[in-house]
């Protein structure tokens, strides 16, 4: 609350927004804080994968004129975090308008991702480290911060499960592909070391725990040399997984649990997706709606 009322006399004397404004914008950020506060997330804590799927919970249940409202009010709230240096990184730069594609989470194609999964990945220890990272990402749907804290404690292969510890320091245990494990045991196999059950299981060449920008290297490099010519971010591979999922009948508490989502509200944004597809689907074949050329 301390914060929000520092933001409060933000708007009013340093930005000389009127009282109405500066106290919808409060509201907006109050309303954020409640629907966090349920995860065990402080807003301050949030990175912009959590504001995207925030964003995408509610974006069905606002009008588009509320919805631009309540991410002008957050890109304000972390520009004062950040400048006040309560933040270090702001979530909200990148944070765009309900039309474009900074809020509803972008899945990739069926083809994209066989393009992702079928790529020659050298058989070095970077080529079965990258192909691992791709494997896990689209079989388990982890978040990349989930997927770059994972240590060798938990790892099941022989059950082919993963223990993960997500938002709010909650864990889960979530299935994963035969494939999945035989990369991730092929790129295990080649490490000289770092195999003691508290190591961080994917590294640099230096032996180091990767970073949520270094994956995002790695997945942007491995998408264009695929033949992918648009920005895919780790991110999506989490909405793949999620998207074609449901597309194929799973129940929605089901993915729920895999996603690590407290309300279900969010995981329901997946639902908006599949039927997009389904229109354009729809729209293709049958006749009716077709145009005439």
């Amino acid at each position: 609350m301390e914060n929000i009322k520092l933001f409060r006399d933000f708007l009013l004397h340093e930005k000389r927004y009127s009282k109405n404004t500066a106290d919808g914008y409060c509201k907006d950020i109050e309303l954020m804080q409640r629907y966090f506060k349920e995860t065990g997330l402080e807003i301050e804590e949030l990175d912009k994968d959590d504001l995207k799927d925030y964003f995408g919970a509610i974006y069905s249940e606002v009008k588009p004129s509320s919805l631009k409202r309540k991410i002008a009010a957050i890109r304000q709230f972390y520009i004062l975090l950040k400048k006040r240096e309560i933040i270090e990184e702001n979530p909200a730069l990148t944070l765009s308008g309900p039309k474009n594609s900074g809020i509803l989470p972008g899945a990739l194609s069926r083809d994209e991702m066989l393009k992702l999964i079928d790529f020659p990945y050298k058989n070095d220890l970077m080529g079965l480290r990258n192909r691992a990272i791709i494997e896990l990402l689209y079989s388990s749907g982890v978040r990349v911060g989930e997927l770059v804290s994972l240590k060798m404690k938990n790892l099941n292969l022989r059950n082919r499960t993963i223990n993960v510890l997500g938002k709010g320091k909650k864990e889960r245990l979530i299935p994963v592909t035969h494939q999945a494990v035989e990369s991730i045991e092929n790129y295990i196999m080649k490490k000289e070391g770092g195999k003691e059950p508290e190591s961080i299981i994917f590294c640099n060449l230096k032996g180091l725990g990767l970073t949520e920008r270094g994956v995002q290297y790695i997945i942007d490099r491995i998408s264009r040399e695929a033949g992918i010519f648009r920005t895919i971010t780790p991110h999506m591979l989490r909405h793949s997984f999620a998207t074609h999922f449901l597309e194929n009948g799973m129940n929605l508490r089901y993915l729920q649990h895999l996603l690590g989502h407290s309300n279900l509200s969010t995981t329901e944004i997946y639902t908006h997706l599949s039927i997009d597809q389904l229109k354009k689907v729809y729209n293709k074949a049958h006749p009716g709606s077709r145009k005439d050329k």
